[in-house]
């Protein structure tokens, strides 16, 4: 997407697991492609997606086990969502969806698993609203995420826990993208 002064921007999606990470390359290949049909609903055509990553440790150096690069031979595929007639966000701005689990915090609170996805789209009449349109494909997207028979893939990190309920907020909130540095160590 354009963001600031790069006209193709790189933003990325993590999924941590419940149950234990695919053994082998065609089990992740199977998993890849059922999250690549997710995000594709999400997204509209101008969305590439490039490369993904798969690791079976949690750390934040882990070294990812899987890799697959789009680009090679190309054409990566793009998102499938038919644009809205309505207002693209900008660069900083995002839509929220959340997942509730069934623990507390050491607080009281609740613990929500939270995402924040770029390249939405808000209301013309009031850009702090998400359009209803691109709101309905984020409804199903955080709903098959929440359900258990696609592979666990929204499950906390640190908890052994399950999800209770899940929302895409109807407002458009911001979220400024990081500036990475290189791609993440892929197994030798």
């Amino acid at each position: 997407m354009a963001y600031r002064a790069e006209t193709e921007e790189e933003f990325s999606n993590t999924y941590h697991f419940g149950t234990s990470p695919p053994g082998d390359d065609a089990s992740w290949t199977v998993l890849m492609n059922d999250v690549l049909n997710q995000e594709r609903n999400i997204f509209p055509a101008t969305v590439h997606f490039v490369r993904a990553y798969g690791y079976n440790d949690d750390a934040d150096n882990a070294q990812a086990v899987f890799h697959h690069d789009w680009t090679v031979p190309g054409p990566p595929p793009t998102g499938a969502l038919v644009p809205p007639t309505a207002t693209p966000f900008a660069g900083d701005q995002a839509a929220l969806v959340w997942w509730r689990l069934d623990k507390k915090n050491s607080r009281g609170k609740w613990i929500y698993l939270r995402k924040y996805l770029h390249h939405g789209y808000a209301t013309t009449a009031n850009p702090d609203q998400v359009d209803a349109t691109y709101g309905a494909a984020l409804g199903t997207y955080v709903s098959n995420l929440a359900n258990v028979s696609f592979h666990g893939a929204i499950r906390p990190r640190k908890y052994t826990a399950n999800i209770t309920g899940y929302q895409a907020s109807p407002w458009v909130t911001t979220r400024t993208l990081k500036r990475r540095g290189k791609r993440p160590r892929t197994a030798p």
